[in-house]
């Protein structure tokens, strides 16, 4: 996968130098404002070193992605095992022996080196003294003021010239944000998500009817608008997922509700198969901020493929300060993620097992592998790209392209804020935020749309007071997330689609205002309608817009398609993009809407891809009849 180095996105890079020797890999070009250095590190403090080591074939994963999930490809569909990912990806024997040969000449114990279970990662316990000697550099104390907190850290290290086509990356080095962050301060940001618009209806919709579907969404006007059948059929070996995060939790009692009404064909107390992970903890919480995403996303989920089983994915327990994250839902469907890369991040993700000092902690070892990945899952929540380090963000897509081998479909909302992200927030030229709801700054895309990996689903919507029949338009009553990554580069499946968009509709916005250098990744991959979807809530029924109804929505015509692809003897569809892209003629073009942000109109929609509404919103026939054509 390729990376970019940005300025906007961390001030730190690889370096082939040679000093004394040694060959400097990584340094900071400044130190974070927030930090001021204090002194020089204490020299027998104790010290935990981790060594990312190279893995092999990184550099022919998007092209064997690709061959997998491309149409025209001889290997299309023939998807890899869990475990052949990760022999493939494994580092090297002679890899491993030669790091651990320097490490002992540099006074490392070879009893106390420790190699994960993926063979990609080393670490050992030594001392601040033994590892600037051996990595010739000299850590200091800095402090950040405003978090109370202190770190041991280096503006730059070296390695022998020799040693370093082994090695990625070193912690704790340069890594500033990823360390020492308190769990008071922990809770407020690990994940942010962008939340579904709600609102009360001021009538109920007729089941069957078709007259407000400018107004409301239902069941009904889905199959409608994309020519959905009247229900699923169960078929073996067909799966469909939602991902969750506690303590956002569904209502047996309010899908009876929207069964009731909207899904005759959904039996009541039919609800998903629950997949508890790190707690799988339920609140009893009856508001829309806890109930609200939840319900939405199981009501179409369920509503739209029964009685073809839908899997929930409840993530975490109910320890505020040490929330569940995306890393935490991959591990249980990927054992070897666990340990991959030196593991999950304790500043960032939730460790396991909790203290138990808080009612319906998880006091259990994290899961594992516990799970099975369904055919396809979708998420409804995401965070602001640049708010993680960027190892952090490769370390999570290198993971959604080793389910893209596997054959699975991922995907996830582009996000509810335009151009801007979490909270209409947008970026300071340092790279900081500005206030929530601030009309200026740099546009602050959405993670994870910027991913190659996943497919990206944006909002559309009818134009006011329109038909089923209407050509849809970008979503209306808030703005659908899109824009381009300051971290991934442009992948190989949208180069002539972002080629076309720039020849033909340059946004004409400076490199101040966004990541203009047309050599980055794109999103979303498409839109679909996704507003006012009624949805139970607390024994009444209300009405909820944002993305996050999009990408549940588009799961289940893909979870549709799968099911008839099984039963002719095919596998299924797996990573869409490659085969999106290669024929835009399944999609109704959107060329009407904007998504504003940070003081501008956003991007505007336009023929052709664009970064508000993608390829436009899914022809379903066309869209079946290709895959299904597919072998």
């Amino acid at each position: 996968m390729k990376l970019l180095t940005l300025s906007t996105a961390a001030a730190v890079g690889l370096s082939s130098i040679v000093q004394g020797g040694s060959v400097v890999h990584e340094r900071r070009d400044q130190v974070p404002a927030e930090w001021t250095k204090i002194s020089r590190a204490v020299p027998d403090a104790a010290i935990e070193l981790r060594i990312g080591l190279k893995q092999s074939n990184l550099e022919h994963a998007e092209d064997l992605a690709n061959q997998i999930s491309h149409p025209m490809s001889e290997k299309y569909g023939k998807f890899l095992t869990a475990q052949q990912v990760i022999d493939l990806f494994a580092a090297p024997q002679e890899v491993i022996s030669e790091t651990v040969q320097w490490l002992r000449q540099g006074g490392i114990n070879s009893k106390h080196i420790k190699p994960t279970a993926g063979r990609n990662w080393l670490k050992f316990n030594t001392t601040v003294a033994v590892a600037e000697k051996l990595l010739d550099t000299t850590y200091y104390t800095y402090r950040n003021e405003e978090q109370g907190v202190e770190v041991v850290a280096c503006e730059s290290y070296s390695v022998p010239e020799d040693i370093q086509p082994n090695i990625d990356l070193i912690m704790p080095t340069i890594q500033f944000e990823t360390r020492g962050r308190p769990a008071s301060s922990r809770g407020i940001n690990r994940r942010d998500t962008f939340k579904p618009k709600f609102r009360k209806l001021e009538s109920i919709p007729h089941p069957s009817s078709l007259a407000n579907c400018s107004q409301i969404t239902t069941p009904a006007c889905l199959r409608a608008l994309y020519g959905l059948p009247d229900a699923g059929e169960a078929v073996e070996g067909n799966s469909y997922g939602i991902v969750e995060f506690a303590p956002q939790s569904f209502n047996q009692d309010d899908l009876n509700a929207f069964y009731a009404k909207y899904a005759s064909n959904v039996p009541n107390n039919t609800g998903p198969i629950i997949d508890g992970i790190d707690g799988g903890y339920f609140s009893n919480d009856s508001s829309a901020d806890t109930r609200g995403e939840s319900n939405l996303d199981l009501c179409y989920a369920i509503g739209l493929v029964h009685p073809q089983p839908v899997t929930l994915y409840q993530v975490g327990d109910n320890d505020p300060a040490n929330p569940a994250t995306n890393n935490n839902f991959l591990d249980a469907i990927d054992g070897s993620y666990c340990t991959y890369q030196g593991g999950d991040d304790p500043d960032w993700d939730g460790i396991y097992p909790h203290d138990g000092e808080v009612s319906g902690e998880y006091l259990g070892q994290p899961d594992c592998g516990t799970y099975n990945a369904t055919k396809v899952f979708s998420v409804s929540y995401g965070s602001n790209e640049g708010d993680r380090p960027i190892s952090y963000r490769t370390r999570e897509c290198n993971e959604y392209m080793k389910l893209a081998l596997m054959g699975v479909t991922v995907l996830f909302s582009s996000g509810d804020d335009g151009v801007a992200g979490i909270r209409s927030t947008c970026l300071l030229p340092n790279g900081a935020l500005t206030p929530p709801a601030a009309d200026y700054g740099r546009f602050n895309p959405m993670w994870p749309g910027t991913c190659p990996w996943i497919t990206s689903v944006g909002g559309s919507a009818l134009p006011e007071n329109g038909t089923v029949n209407d050509k849809q338009v970008a979503a209306t009553d808030f703005g659908s997330g899109g824009g381009f990554s300051n971290i991934f580069a442009l992948p190989s499946y949208q180069t002539k689609a972002v080629a076309e968009y720039y020849a033909n509709h340059d946004p004409g916005y400076n490199s101040s205002v966004y990541n203009n250098t047309q050599q980055v990744r794109g999103f979303p991959d498409l839109a679909v309608t996704s507003h006012s979807f009624i949805t139970g809530l607390a024994g009444d029924l209300v009405a909820f817009s944002g993305t996050s109804a999009a990408s549940p929505s588009f799961g289940a015509m893909i979870t549709f398609i799968n099911g008839e692809r099984i039963k002719n003897g095919k596998g299924s569809v797996g990573f869409l993009n490659p085969v999106l892209y290669s024929h835009p003629e399944v999609f109704d073009d959107i060329t009407e809407g904007v998504n504003p942000g940070c003081g501008t109109d956003g991007f505007p929609a336009v023929e052709g891809w664009d970064p508000i509404t993608g390829l436009g919103t899914p022809n379903f026939a066309k869209l079946r009849d290709l895959l299904l054509s597919l072998p």
